[in-house]
């Protein structure tokens, strides 16, 4: 007896056809398999009876009836139930909430409907050993816990009809087989079980029936007994080929390959195959994206025909992808029949990736090919150094703070035996003196507040405050300065506010000490500017350029480390750009310089307010 039916079935999603005049049969007490590529529709069957997809023409029958109108509701009504290629739960409700969601039958107390329910649960999870506690929410369960709860849903009320969308990426290997089991108690039940189905393995573990799907339509059915795996990955392939290719002698080893082809290009890593000359053979698109190159297609000659094919990755660009030297220690590793690896090697684009290696062998102990497997740890590698470069920050503040502790003790005695001196003496000579002495406490207490500033940042005094309101007090503040050193002070900023999530304060401390510098490297009768932008990326970027002699190369790279200068002198701790590019980092921004002799822009990125911020 027919399960279901669908007979000459159109269906549109949108403007999209999703099934193409479908014809298909699932009958009770059989297991149908169907398997297609990507987008051949097999997820449109359920949309179609969900609902979701609009069904232009023809008829959909389960048992024998035909269903009249398309919803989740009507399909459980009718006695089919269906276990989704995604997640398809409520995780906030309970267990027994979740598999009656929509399907409360009239007649059933609360109390007797929650304990039947619970009680199938439990059976279903006892094949697989697991004993989830149904008092609480399905978000607090395990996945594969919460994954046969859902199984259990499609399963309630005895359905004369299941449909099974992929399972197989919702289970492991192991967890499969125990599906494999209660697959075949259904089919025992006489149930009629509709199983859209990842690979050909899946197939012959279950099935009874095989259909392959293309372009929203069924276009052959087999019995699965009468065939055994190499049948079915002819079955399964040889309708995605052209019937001028079908035709060729060399048709199986097109199917095969194709095959092959599917299973590498779904795989995350990137992988290459060489053959046992060392010349690549096949690479996947993963491959290509870290190698930040694309694959193109070219077309060969095979036995007269024109056929497609995707061009392998070339030498070139793996050599251009790693550089001359690690690709020959790679080929070099590759033809000599070694397993290798190589941590974090980085690419040309940027990019750090782990490299393995892995050859095989023929029966006759001779190099068949190896297999280059590519994983990029780029993300890992970056992680790693921010946490890093956050410790020895942190490791600096704890430093500072004991090393400002222990000298502003004796410090401030020193400081306050000079005041007193100085308010004692009528001698200049000896007046002067103190003052030069006085003048270096300020300066060495001076730079033991600097150190504090490696202290971290209170994130409550993190607040939306405006840049402009800060440029503004700060050049104030050094307009004196500025005329006193014949230096012509300006800016260039917008009329409208820019707002920042910042502690003004350190956002002054870090333009002021940037507007003390560029003094200090411009001489008389030249300028300073400063500007302020907000960019298209949801960020302000502040400018500090002047007309000095520049910075040399080799010193900007060490500008932003404690205790080197790039001033002239011995009389710099070189504390100040290294506390500016700490404030800055703490509020999620950052900062850098780019200098030629006349101008050097020291320049500042802080992100706006709404913007998002970088935690510490």
């Amino acid at each position: 007896m027919s399960g279901l039916e669908l007979r000459n079935v159109t269906a549109h999603h949108g403007t999209i056809i999703a099934l193409d005049g479908l014809n298909l049969q699932a009958s009770r007490g059989e297991i149908h398999a169907i398997i297609g590529e990507r987008r051949a529709g097999k997820s449109s069957i359920v949309s179609l009876l969900e609902g979701t997809i609009t069904l232009s023409k023809g008829e959909v029958f389960v048992q024998g009836h035909p269903l009249p109108q398309m919803s989740p509701q009507t399909m459980v009504q009718a006695g089919v139930g269906v276990f989704h290629q995604a997640p398809n739960i409520i995780p906030t409700l309970l267990p027994w909430e979740n598999i009656m969601a929509g399907r409360m039958k009239i007649g059933f107390s609360s109390r007797h409907m929650r304990d039947d329910i619970e009680a199938s649960i439990l059976r279903l999870c006892e094949k697989w050993n697991l004993r989830p506690d149904l008092r609480r929410p399905l978000h607090k369960l395990s996945r594969i816990e919460s994954t046969v709860i859902e199984l259990a849903r499609a399963l309630a009320f005895e359905p004369a009809v299941l449909i099974l969308d992929e399972p197989a990426g919702r289970f492991t290997a192991d967890e499969m087989q125990v599906l494999y089991t209660v697959l075949a108690e259904q089919r025992s039940d006489d149930e009629a079980v509709l199983y859209a189905a990842s690979n050909v393995d899946e197939v012959l573990k279950i099935a009874d029936i095989l259909s392959i799907m293309k372009a929203g339509k069924i276009v052959e059915t087999q019995p699965v007994r009468s065939l055994d795996r190499e049948d079915l990955v002819d079955l399964a392939y040889s309708f995605s080929e052209s019937r001028e290719e079908l035709v060729s002698k060399n048709i199986r080893l097109l199917k095969y390959k194709k095959y092959n082809e599917e299973i590498v290009s779904n795989l995350p890593l990137g992988t290459v195959f060489f053959d046992g000359e060392g010349k690549i053979y096949l690479a996947n698109q993963s491959a290509y994206d870290i190698l930040c190159t694309g694959p193109e297609e070219s077309v060969a000659r095979l036995d007269g025909m024109d056929i497609p094919i995707l061009n392998p990755l070339m030498v070139g660009e793996l050599r251009d992808g790693f550089g001359k030297d690690r690709y020959g220690l790679l080929i070099d590793a590759i033809k000599s029949g070694i397993s290798a690896k190589w941590k974090q090697w980085p690419t040309t684009k940027g990019r750090f990736v782990d490299v393995m290696i892995y050859p095989f062998h023929d029966s006759l102990k001779q190099l068949f090919g190896t297999i280059l497997v590519l994983q990029d740890v780029t993300e890992e590698r970056v992680t790693r150094d921010y946490l890093a470069k956050m410790e020895r920050t942190s490791s600096i503040a704890q430093l500072s703070a004991g090393i400002v502790h222990e000298v502003n003790n004796p410090l401030g005695i020193i400081s306050n035996y000079v005041t007193l001196l100085l308010m004692k003496t009528q001698d200049p000579y000896v007046k002067d003196r103190l003052e030069i002495i006085r003048n270096e406490i300020l300066r060495i207490h001076g730079s033991m507040q600097n150190l504090l500033s490696f202290s971290a940042v209170d994130s409550s005094a993190l607040h939306p405050g405006d840049l402009l309101l800060v440029i503004k007090e700060s050049l104030v503040l050094l307009e004196y300065e500025a005329e006193r050193r014949g230096i012509s002070l300006g800016s260039d900023v917008p009329l409208e506010p820019v707002m920042a999530r910042m502690d003004p304060a350190r956002i002054k401390q870090v333009l002021i000490n940037l507007l003390m510098n560029a003094f200090d490297a411009v001489e008389k009768g030249g300028s300073i500017v400063v500007k302020l932008r907000k960019q298209a990326n949801g960020k302000a970027l502040l400018q500090v350029t002047d007309s000095g002699s520049g910075i040399s190369p080799d010193k900007i790279a060490g500008l932003f480390t404690p205790f080197k200068s790039g001033k002239n002198g011995s009389g710099h701790a070189g504390l100040g750009l290294s506390v500016c590019k700490h404030i800055t980092e703490v509020h999620g921004g950052r900062i850098w310089c780019e200098s030629e002799p006349g101008n050097t822009v020291f320049f500042v990125e802080l992100p706006c307010e709404g913007a998002p911020q970088i935690k510490t």
